[in-house]
């Protein structure tokens, strides 16, 4: 019962700092073995923060993903706006992951965005862009067109992209 009790007594003071009084115990047992030891682990743990893009030129292009005939077809639009892809920053979605351009509108660090199928709210954009229509916000000029993969063969879709590219240079 003793041997019980002396165990209940390790449980409840564990980790505490006890003081064995003169002559109120006939045997005070003082044993490593039960004794535990309280190790801090200070592991530095890596912040994660958010991604935010830090663009190389003035104008972005994002899109989802680029094969062969719509590089072709976006090679054309570039030309046609006197631009190419050494001059701009394409964001390809599918190749970077998630991207947050918040802090580009919040720097102005770029003058033109144009959208291909990617709406700017999944770019952590708060704004909301009708098709093949310029906009401008705080200073940076905005187009939302639909995917190349469906401007390919879509005569109309290509004219009104083109419109809104006019007011856009």
């Amino acid at each position: 019962m003793l041997e019980m009790n002396t165990i209940a007594l390790k449980q409840l003071f564990a980790g505490e700092e006890l003081y064995l009084l003169e002559n109120e115990f006939s045997k005070a047992e003082n044993s490593s073995e039960n004794v535990v030891k309280v190790v801090e682990s200070t592991q530095k743990v890596e912040e994660i923060k958010p991604n935010y893009y830090q663009p190389k030129s003035k104008v972005i292009i994002l899109l989802k993903s680029l094969n062969p005939a719509d590089s072709e077809l976006l090679g054309k639009i570039l030309v046609a706006i006197k631009l190419d892809f050494q001059s701009i920053d394409l964001i390809e979605l599918d190749k970077i992951g998630e991207v947050d351009l918040s802090q580009i509108i919040a720097q102005k660090s770029v003058n033109q965005l144009i959208t291909f199928g990617i709406t700017l709210l999944s770019v952590k954009l708060q704004i909301s862009l009708n098709p093949y229509q310029f906009t401008e916000q705080q200073g940076i000029k905005l187009i939302y067109s639909d995917s190349l993969t469906d401007l390919q063969n879509d005569i109309p879709k290509k004219k009104a992209l083109w419109g809104a590219l006019k007011g856009f240079l």
